[in-house]
């Protein structure tokens, strides 16, 4: 079995690496790889297990089989809040009670039963969602059989999906992926990996169910391509030297390092047969007269594309994973990484159990990764790559820019970090927790005084709008050759890119990757007038470099002629950043420059500020601390006005800079250092008392603007019923049209809300959801607040909702009284269990996960239903330390 699987490994031709001594003689080749397969290697499953009683099975036949269609097949009409004919299928005392006609379910006879007359007579369920003649005969025998009822209540959020339990296979997403490399080899593949993999597909709400996670030759194409490059950037000898001390060809020497690096990077320890195919590979090296440090670097680029790296597999070979199996779910889940050193030393010693599990839970989760897979999920669950691409109608909201939309989505990302992290309190109080964090252009769209806030570290942005900025570019265009100055001045100050294929345009920002002129088709003169009349000037720019090698300096921000002549520019000079000005006391090119010192450069994100005011002091900030100064500059009266603006390379395209743009702005003012440290750190905290209005995320504007322009009820109550409450609705019939409906004078989205309520063929579906939404009338299609609409009809926060699974609706006054009910429903804090485990297990979850969920739930909520709360029970829960059974995972 071995040998077959050498195919898996991708040998491409290599280029000669001076590093690693004196070249083969002519390049190794190997198979290309077609298709990554998964083949017999995942096994069989057979379990003994002892054979079920009757009640057992009959117990399990109503969980699995019974329950889940009664719920989307009845529950619509016959639950609680909606009981036609006076029947509630939902709760057991009522639905063996009967309705207006008496008992429905007589146990052992389905002809007495008027249940099964009204379904083999196909009067029941509606024609809208009929029973097959499979379903019809599961219920027929479930009557038969006693009617055995063991749930008290049938919770339709509980039933929505009938995917298998069972997942032996996923594929790392692409941040994942990323992540693995990182943690592993110690290389950023970032930009490439993004660059040349496809897009992870988004499925079931989240983009790494693993159902989607499919490979096509493009994956493997990139994963071919992404392991010659990682392997580049590495010190191959440096990196075997981590495992073993031996660097010779010898049979015994080969097996260990293969052993100790193959454990290390797939995650577990190799098979015999693995070891063998891979030795092979280095033996060849050998033969071709190849270096060991060259071994190495095949043997990795093998295993960096063979099927243990690229997924998570298991075998179940038994009840529960193997403790490598273990680590990797838990590294997976908590981390969104692979499993770390001591974690691996705890599965090769078999202790991920009892004390030390835990401890190893309570490590991890105080561990920075942890709080970055947070991130990851609250943007898949409430959606917020979305607002990369929103584009509202301009002339109902000429106030929108992607900039608010970057800061609203930096907003839901900070407000969770605080109050899940900062104040680790419960995943409920996000929806009424009266706290947000915010950019000052966002405080200012919301109305929130900026004196009421306090700096809060860690969020990174370009405000780009304060006083002053004369350019301001954000690389929000998404595409095309030109970058447009966003200052709306009478002469924006717009770049044409004269090698569109040298760039790519990305939610982040534009990535150089190839030397590329990006530059002014004419000189700014109305730039060189407002800097002349202040004296002073500040370039800011966030970006991330491509590497430390880059000299000249390399020009990322350049007003110039040639290398020699230029009126300022700011440059990367391999590990280090120089700024250079034109003054009365500076030379043509600029000199003396400003510098830093060797390190300051890093790839990395970086916010770089140069400063220079009227009494000639020159300031160059590295991430919002001073990094290099200059006094005794003085004013630009002998600037050259003939020369051009450009960015990521000087005019004579001989300097450039690859990297990546974020965010590039020009002032006409000398920024002062406290004002450097706020653009470095914009967002503030503030404390939302003073506003009731605002206070959880439905009302931030990452999830307002779900509601699309006209604010629809429609969206925004789904969104609620959905993803806090787990419950839903059937779609509209194909013949209504769901176009939204503008309001109008006299005619708000809460009157439109309640035509489509009170009309008989919509309501019993509308009325379950639009009420949800009523609270945030006050609210328009971007999140902005109004007590009108801007047809002057005056706007409501008040009504009545019924939660799902509740006899009685609740009245609120306010959309703070809203929230505060939405948060202390257990419906809510359930639903965000919920959407957690599914996130952490990469599947819906099945009707045979209830009762782990409710476990995992009643667990988390007793450790106060924290963030750090809910992911310890759901890793050490039945969910994760088991593998299902063949009869719960169907």
């Amino acid at each position: 079995m071995g040998e077959t699987h050498s195919s898996l490994f991708n040998l491409p031709a290599r280029s000669p690496d001076p590093s690693m001594g004196s070249p083969m003689k002519r390049p190794l080749r190997g198979p290309q790889i077609v298709a990554i397969l998964l083949l017999s290697w995942l096994g069989t499953r057979a379990h003994a297990e002892d054979a079920p009683s009757t009640a057992q099975q009959q117990a399990h036949r109503f969980e699995t089989q019974v329950a889940p269609l009664l719920s989307q097949h009845c529950l619509e009409c016959h639950a609680a809040g909606k009981t036609e004919g006076g029947l509630n299928l939902s709760r057991k005392e009522s639905a063996l009670r009967g309705g207006d006609s008496g008992k429905v379910i007589q146990a052992g006879s389905p002809n007495d039963s008027l249940l099964w007359t009204y379904i083999e007579s196909g009067e029941m369920p509606p024609k809208r969602a009929p029973l097959s003649a499979e379903e019809k005969k599961i219920i027929q025998a479930w009557i038969e059989e006693g009617a055995v009822w063991t749930r008290e209540v049938i919770d339709p959020g509980s039933h929505l999906e009938k995917q298998s339990a069972e997942v032996w296979v996923q594929r790392l997403t692409v941040a994942e992926y990323i992540t693995t490399v990182r943690e592993v080899t110690g290389v950023d593949i970032s930009a490439d990996a993004k660059r040349l993999m496809p897009p992870d597909v988004r499925a079931d709400g989240f983009s790494n169910t693993a159902y989607s996670q499919t490979v096509d030759l493009s994956h493997v194409q990139a994963y071919a391509e992404l392991a010659q490059r990682i392997v580049q950037k590495m010190d191959c000898g440096e990196f075997a030297a981590r495992f073993t001390d031996c660097r010779s060809f010898d049979d015994a020497c080969l097996s260990e390092l293969i052993e100790r690096m193959g454990q290390r990077v797939l995650r577990g320890p190799l098979q015999p047969w693995e070891v063998a195919a891979y030795k092979q590979i280095a033996q060849a090296v050998q033969h071709e007269k190849g270096t060991h440090d060259e071994a190495v670097a095949y043997l990795l680029e093998g295993m960096l594309q063979s099927p243990r790296f690229v997924y998570r597999i298991e075998q179940p070979r038994s009840e529960q994973p193997s403790p490598y199996e273990l680590a990797s779910r838990l590294s997976y889940i908590l981390w969104g990484a692979p499993p770390d050193e001591d974690l691996i030393r705890l599965a090769e010693a078999d202790k991920l159990r009892g004390k030390q599990l835990d401890a190893a839970v309570q490590r991890m989760l105080g561990d920075p990764r942890a709080r970055a897979r947070s991130s990851q999920f609250v943007q898949q669950w409430l959606e917020l790559e979305r607002l990369d691409s929103l584009r509202p109608n301009e002339k109902l909201y000429p106030k929108w820019s992607t900039a608010l939309a970057s800061d609203m989505r930096d907003e839901t990302l900070a407000f969770f970090e605080e109050v899940a992290w900062q104040q680790n309190r419960p995943l409920a109080d996000l929806l009424n927790a009266q706290v947000t964090v915010v950019s000052p252009r966002l405080a200012s769209f919301y109305g929130l005084k900026p004196s009421q806030g306090q700096p809060l570290k860690g969020a990174q942005q370009s405000a780009g709008g304060s006083s002053g900025v004369i350019a301001f570019y954000d690389f929000r265009e998404a595409g095309g050759d030109i970058v447009h100055d966003r200052t709306r001045n009478d002469s924006p100050l717009n770049l044409t890119i004269q090698s569109p294929e040298s760039v790519r345009w990305t939610s982040d920002g534009l990535v150089v990757h190839k030397s590329a002129r990006i530059v002014t088709t004419q000189p700014p003169h109305p730039l060189i007038e407002s800097l002349r009349k202040t004296g002073e000037i500040t370039i800011e720019a966030w970006i991330t470099p491509h590497d430390l090698q880059q000299s000249g300096p390399a020009r990322i921000v350049t007003f110039s002629r040639d290398p020699s002549n230029r009126n300022f520019t700011l440059g990367q000079d391999k590990q280090k950043y120089d700024a250079r000005l034109r003054t009365k006391k500076t030379d043509s090119n600029g000199m003396p420059s400003v510098s830093t010192k060797d390190g300051q450069a890093k790839t990395k994100r970086t916010h770089i500020v140069y400063t220079k005011d009227k009494q000639g002091l020159a300031r160059l900030y590295v991430d919002g601390k001073l990094a290099g100064e200059r006094k005794g500059l003085g004013d630009f009266s002998n600037w050259d006005e003939d020369m051009a603006f450009a960015l990521a390379n000087e005019f004579t395209g001989d300097r450039p800079w690859l990297g990546t743009l974020h965010s590039v702005a020009i002032y006409d003012r000398a920024l002062s250092a406290d004002e450097v440290i706020v653009q470095y750190e914009p967002t503030r905290k503030y404390d939302l008392a003073s506003y009731p209005q605002r206070g959880g995320i439905l009302t931030q504007g990452s999830t307002l603007t779900l509601g699309g322009d006209n604010a629809s009820m429609v969206s925004r109550g789904l969104f609620v019923l959905h993803e806090l409450l787990y419950s839903h609705v059937g779609a509209p019939p194909p013949c209504v049209d769901t176009s939204p409906v503008p309001a109008k004078k006299g005619l708000t989205q809460r009157g439109i809300a309640m035509e489509r309520i009170n009309n008989n063929a919509c309501g019993g579906c509308h009325s379950r959801f639009e009420p949800l939404a009523f609270g945030l009338e006050k609210f328009d299609g971007i999140g902005a607040f109004s007590e009108k609409d801007r047809f002057g009809n005056p706007l409501r926060d008040d009504g009545e909702i019924l939660l799902p699974g509740s006899d009685k609706p609740i009245k609120y006054e306010s959309s703070q009284q809203l929230m505060e009910i939405l948060a202390s429903s257990d419906r809510v804090r359930m639903g965000i269990t919920r959407k957690l485990i599914q996130f952490a297990i990469s599947r819906p979850l099945a009707n045979s996960d209830q009762a782990a969920v409710e476990q995992i739930h009643q667990q988390a909520q007793a450790s106060g239903g924290t963030y750090q709360a809910v992911m310890q029970a759901i890793v050490l829960s039945d969910l994760v330390q088991k593998f299902p059974t063949q009869e719960t995972s169907r």
